[in-house]
């Protein structure tokens, strides 16, 4: 029987296990932008629906007179503010991190959010942030919206 002996260079043992070392930890960054990512992607859509809803809210929020005298219609700025920040509100958004903006034409809304991180918090970066904006206005009937800029 005949034993064989291993030739190795000087200073090459365990060159493999850093390179498969320094494989693994790019490949879970690649898996962490990957996984992340995609709760950022829907952590936008979800501000998004949110902000649109809540500008909607805000649109709905007419002023009674204005609908009675000339046929045109204007929002109450108060109470459409109140509506769209209430409906964020209730759908767990922070309220220090809800801007809303209302005339008599139309309601902006911005919502900003936090997305944990699941992978990426292993390279310390434990959130990412996310915005939704939308801008609502009335309409009457299923055509006539009030313009922007109008009176």
């Amino acid at each position: 029987m005949r034993i064989r002996e291993r030739i190795t260079a000087d200073g090459e043992d365990g060159a493999a296990s850093v390179f498969v070392l320094g494989l693994v930890v790019v490949l879970m960054i690649v898996a962490g932008l990957v996984v992340d990512g995609g709760r950022a992607v829907n952590g936008r859509a979800a501000a998004m629906d949110a902000a649109e809803q809540a500008a909607r809210a805000g649109a709905n929020q007419l002023l009674l007179d204005s609908t009675r005298g000339d046929g045109g219609a204007r929002l109450d700025p108060v109470t459409a503010r109140a509506a769209a920040v209430e409906s964020l509100v209730a759908q767990g958004y922070d309220a220090a991190r809800i801007t809303v903006t209302a005339d008599e034409n139309q309601v902006s809304v911005t919502v900003r959010d936090d997305v944990p991180t699941a992978l990426l918090s292993l390279a310390l970066i434990f959130s990412i942030e996310v915005e939704g904006r939308a801008t609502g206005r009335a309409a009457l009937g299923i055509q006539d919206e009030i313009p922007v800029g109008a009176p």
